[in-house]
């Protein structure tokens, strides 16, 4: 198992934070740190006056008059300390409903601005469409199946296909999203004789939980910080931040070169909105091995610097905003890099988000018999092979809705609208735009 260097003082912080998260309480005191270190190395301390006269002759006289810690065999690992659940703590603690209605929050969970429209007609017009698609998804979904890692039923789908690929352009049905993103990255992994298994990825979750990480000041530090309009991530070391950090330390350790990483966050926070916190450090560590995220977020960022230009190489040079963006002395580092790290979750809405995300879980494979990260031969070849052809595509096609801003602004309008959120008003129109890039430069691909 990947093991991390830790220095004592980091160790010490590491084991608090992670009581704060199991008590779900900052409140934690050094007596608690430190009774939690002795268990955890098989002894347990406990106050003078609660030991019994077996025990009472391992502890020694109290010379000051105070109480004395006394230290005695410890028949196994006490329990996690559990978290009380409060009355507005639903979804099994998960999500916090304190002062928010059931009208306040969209369907996924994001709470509302009293201000945001609501366009009822336009609403239930879009939901009978995707009922018509989640009848199409359920005849071409194949029942698997189901390891001892539980989750329910799981079901697999032909890749290959392209009336699947068709239809995830057109958007997965929200009640079928976490099953197709599930079977795509399952798929890529099977065709690889070195992607650890579930039950592996399982184990590592819940062993790394007892292991310090040197990043858990920092986790701790970016949890509250995410996605805080969410009805999961409202409530401070409870719910969903418990979950979040819980996932995001597992994959400080299970990935020691890169260890956490800032962006790493919202991509969690959003796979956390779909599965539980085992299934959806599987997706992370999927998405690293399967999806070119490990060379996105290496060390140094050499792969993230690739793959942005790769995408001006590829899919900007020789345009009119190409030109533009030079002559403003503007790289694709500058507005590119979160869009790539976070797949694009700071930076368009959610449901637009969710729709690239459908995409890449399903083409995001490099396809490369090489193996990841092997550069194929031939001049411009990338090392990504087509892995990131979608990010590129959705790049491409937001790029594209703001050519005319970029082509009439200076430096500092071409910046500011180039880093803000997007608000994309037709995902429709998007998506279609990101697939015709998508399919002409695939076109290209194929002719040189």
């Amino acid at each position: 198992m990947p093991s991390r260097v830790i220095s004592a003082d980091e160790d010490m912080l590491s084991r608090r934070v992670r009581l704060m998260y199991e008590k779900g309480d900052e409140n934690v005191t050094d007596s608690e740190v430190a009774r939690a270190l002795a268990v955890e190395n098989g002894v347990l301390w406990e106050e003078a006056g609660q030991t019994s006269e077996a025990t009472s002759r391992f502890s020694g006289a109290s010379v000051s008059g105070t109480e004395t810690k006394s230290i005695v065999s410890s028949v196994g690992p006490e329990p996690a300390p559990s978290i009380k659940k409060e009355p507005n703590e639903l979804a099994g603690g998960i999500e916090y409903w304190h002062n928010i209605k059931a009208g306040d929050v969209d369907r996924y969970g994001f709470i509302r601005s009293p201000t945001s429209n609501s366009n009822d007609a336009a609403r239930r017009a879009a939901r009978k469409r995707e009922w018509r698609r989640e009848d199409k998804w359920t005849k071409m979904a194949r029942p698997t199946k189901s390891s001892r890692a539980g989750g329910g039923m799981t079901f697999e789908f032909d890749t290959k296909s392209s009336k699947l690929i068709e239809r995830t352009w057109k958007g997965i049905p929200d009640r079928w999203r976490s099953t197709a993103w599930y079977a795509f990255l399952e798929a890529s992994a099977k065709k690889r004789s070195d992607s650890p298994t579930v039950e592996e990825l399982i184990d590592a979750y819940n062993e790394y939980q007892f292991i310090s990480s040197p990043d858990d000041v920092q986790i701790d530090i970016d949890v509250p910080r995410t996605i805080t309009s969410h009805i999961m991530f409202r409530r401070r070391y409870r719910g969903g931040q418990r979950l979040l950090f819980r996932v995001l330390h597992a994959m400080s350790l299970y990935f020691p070169d890169t260890g956490y990483v800032q962006g790493m966050a919202a991509l969690a926070a959003t796979l956390l909105a779909y599965y539980d916190e085992e299934h959806a450090f599987i997706m992370l560590v999927r998405l690293w091995q399967l999806r070119g995220l490990e060379q996105l977020y290496r060390s140094g960022f050499e792969g993230l610097m690739e793959a942005l230009a790769d995408f001006e190489r590829g899919w900007l040079e020789g345009g009119e905003v190409s030109m533009k963006l030079n002559e403003l002395g503007i790289p694709p580092t500058a507005y590119g890099t979160r869009w790539y790290l976070t797949l694009f979750n700071y930076s368009i809405p959610f449901p637009a988000q969710l729709r690239v995300w459908d995409v890449f879980m399903l083409l995001g494979d490099a396809e490369d018999p090489a193996g990841p990260g092997v550069k194929t031969e031939g001049p411009g070849a990338s090392a990504f092979g087509k892995g990131l052809d979608v990010l590129h595509a959705t790049s491409a096609a937001l790029i594209d809705g703001m050519r005319e801003i970029i082509l009439e602004s200076d430096f500092e309008n071409a910046m500011k609208v180039l880093t803000s959120w997007v608000p994309i008003k037709d995902v429709e129109l998007f998506m279609r735009v990101a697939k015709a890039e998508w399919k002409v430069h695939r076109r290209k691909k194929a002719l040189v």
